[in-house]
């Protein structure tokens, strides 16, 4: 019969837990007679302690690089995130990385880290993790989230140890049970403990990358890394890309989107994002101030105000073709569509995609 050796203090993995504010380390609030409470409002140390057992099952080191509820979440902190995460990826005294974060921008985070870190840096698991429901909750779900990831964590850990050669660390979130990419994490729902079960998450078990390897995922999110070397490992701040501007234009009935567009022709952004009816269907009476636009300097990109499906080249408009992906008297003005990111990824793309071109001009 086989026995398992306990695990000592020394061979206990060495995790990392950053924490960065949000309902997990919200409390409610006292008094109030209807459902309120305030994020960010416990350490990273206070809810690891708070959960029975949690601190004999790793070696802690604790980093909290801000405390915000992720609805404050700026340029800067993204960057601030970033910088942690590499220091701690690099240090050989850290097996796994573990961090909290608010729902509200979860996928922007992600979005923005898997666009910014090399993928030869992600040698180690790196599991964000939230919660629905504040910390001091009946039903919290933090607690939970938080023992689950360092489960999966440990379990990813032991698969790797025992492999004969080096296997692919998780890189996303892990809520409720389920593992979904960095890449592909959204929020499916306002409300609800479910709501970041996506159509690309799978169960964080043993089997979690030949499940996420059966599933055809999008091919049109960029790549891993693919703008790492617009930013140093330890930046920080960066003023042309704080500074960017990528609005986006809701078209609804009414001249509110024409007049909006109309503003944009003085105030020349990056890029704009109009999110259109239907399959990206531009109201015809926006053409004519895009095309401007375009001659302008400023890109624009097709999306769609529908939640799914995503906006392809094709459908019932193309009036705007004759600027797709040509840059304009030799600037970098380009016409193109959103494909399958969802408006928030998509702007920080575009932020990204331009900040590229600005620097190697």
């Amino acid at each position: 019969m086989m026995t398992m050796r306990r695990p000592t203090p020394d061979t206990l993995p060495r995790v990392a837990f950053v924490a960065t504010g949000g309902t997990i380390a919200g409390t409610l609030t006292d008094g109030s007679e209807t459902w309120v409470y305030a994020s960010a409002q416990r350490s990273g140390e206070s809810l690891v302690m708070g959960i029975p057992g949690m601190l004999a099952r790793a070696q802690w080191h604790f980093e909290q690089p801000y405390s915000i509820g992720s609805q404050n979440l700026e340029l800067g902190h993204m960057l601030q995130l970033r910088a942690v995460l590499l220091r701690l990826l690099e240090s050989p005294e850290i097996d796994g990385i573990i961090v909290t974060h608010g729902t509200d921008t979860m996928e922007d985070m992600l979005y923005f880290l898997y666009l910014t870190v090399p993928s030869t840096a992600l040698i180690k698991p790196v599991l964000f993790t939230g919660s629905m429901l504040p910390s001091d909750h009946e039903a919290a779900d933090g607690p939970g989230n938080i023992s689950g990831s360092l489960e999966f964590l440990t379990r990813c850990l032991s698969t790797n140890a025992e492999a004969s050669v080096h296997t692919a660390m998780p890189f996303g979130l892990y809520m409720q049970g389920l593992f979904t990419p960095a890449h592909c994490v959204e929020k499916q729902s306002t409300a609800g403990l479910d709501a970041f079960d996506g159509p690309y998450s799978v169960l964080a078990d043993a089997q979690w990358l030949p499940s996420l390897n059966a599933i055809e995922r999008p091919d049109d999110f960029g790549v891993q890394g693919q703008f790492a070397n617009l930013l140093d490992a330890t930046t920080t701040r960066h003023p042309l890309f704080e500074a960017m501007e990528v609005p986006v234009v809701f078209c609804t009935p009414g001249n509110g989107p024409l007049r909006q567009l109309t503003d944009l022709l003085n105030r020349k952004p990056a890029s704009v994002v109009v999110a259109a009816p239907g399959h990206g269907n531009i109201p015809d009476a926006c053409v004519p101030v895009l095309r401007r636009l375009l001659l302008n300097g400023v890109s624009v990109v097709r999306a769609s105000r529908v939640i799914a499906g995503g906006v392809e080249q094709g459908g019932e408009f193309d009036a705007l073709d004759a600027f797709r992906q040509v840059p304009v008297q030799g600037g970098n003005a380009v016409f193109s569509e959103v494909g399958g990111l969802s408006l928030s990824k998509c702007v920080l793309y575009e932020r990204l995609r331009v900040l590229a071109h600005s620097l190697s001009v």
